[in-house]
């Protein structure tokens, strides 16, 4: 049982760098989210950058985490245990701290969810915005916008000026 609880300890500390991670990933979309509405560029790149790195060390958290809760699991005679709540549920009452640590880290995830889709709508509707000037932009060259040998324009003006 003593490596068990090892076990235990062990993926409670999994899940608090868990937790620390989607906090800062949490902090990475709220300033994305600032340079998206503010049109930061150099803001916008560097939280990206962030988020990217974060979320790549979440992905090698994510995998410690399975592979630590499938041990776990049929150390706990639950060999099919291969989730955080059917771990919990295999291991009873000592369960408690990994269901608290768990119910934490869902607030976080659910937090960055809703980030993650409020983003994805700004960025949405600026990329709209951007093919709405474009289009606008393209309505106004002229018509025949072709060029002569010397490189001079074989049109003067744009649809606008007719």
């Amino acid at each position: 049982m003593n490596d068990l609880s090892t076990d235990v300890d062990r993926l409670l500390e999994l899940l608090e760098a868990e937790e620390r991670l989607y906090a800062e990933l949490r902090t990475a979309l709220q300033a994305e989210q600032s340079c998206l509405v503010n049109l930061e560029a150099d803001g916008l790149d560097e939280a990206v950058r962030q988020k990217e790195t974060l979320v790549t060390e979440a992905r090698v958290l994510e995998e410690g985490r399975r592979a630590l809760v499938t041990r776990l699991g049929a150390a706990a005679g639950a060999p099919d245990a291969r989730t955080l709540t059917a771990l919990c549920d295999a291991l009873g009452p000592q369960s408690a701290p990994l269901r608290d640590a768990q119910l934490r880290l869902r607030g976080l995830v659910a937090a960055v969810r809703e980030l993650l889709d409020v983003n994805a709508s700004f960025a949405g509707e600026a990329m709209g915005q951007v093919q709405a000037t474009l289009t606008l932009l393209g309505r106004l060259a002229p018509l025949d916008a072709t060029y002569r040998p010397d490189g001079a324009g074989s049109s003067s003006s744009g649809r606008i000026l007719r």
